[in-house]
């Protein structure tokens, strides 16, 4: 990721790109960061802020007993990641799936549990 306070092109400057939905050929006119060149993502599958994340990791917390020092860890990791602060080229999917992976690196939960919970 890029750590940049991204600024939106002007309306006239934006650039005809696919919608990224499959099986559709449509395209659509999409914003880009005048600063690093950043298409922003303007799917249905919009990302989160870190406070999206830290809420879903609490109530994770309280359906499987994690301990202070797992959430902690979890908490640096999250933290420490721009997918979660950068939104503007990232999409809600790919921050999921990192969120999961983290998730399995300090937890022994298993996945399909935490799907079924409804985050």
């Amino acid at each position: 990721m890029v750590s940049c306070k991204h600024e939106s092109c002007g309306r006239e400057k934006r650039v005809w790109l696919p919608t990224g939905k499959k099986n559709v050929s449509e395209v659509v006119l999409h914003p880009w960061c005048e600063h690093c060149g950043l298409v922003k993502n303007i799917s249905d599958d919009r990302p989160h802020g870190i406070g999206y994340w830290m809420n879903i990791l609490s109530n994770i917390s309280k359906i499987f007993s994690l301990k202070k020092v797992q959430k902690h860890m979890i908490c640096k990791e999250l933290e420490s990641n721009d997918c979660f602060d950068d939104l503007y080229g990232i999409t809600g999917s790919a921050q999921k799936e990192l969120f999961n992976k983290i998730l399995e690196k300090y937890c022994n939960i298993n996945m399909q549990c935490i799907d079924s919970s409804g985050y």
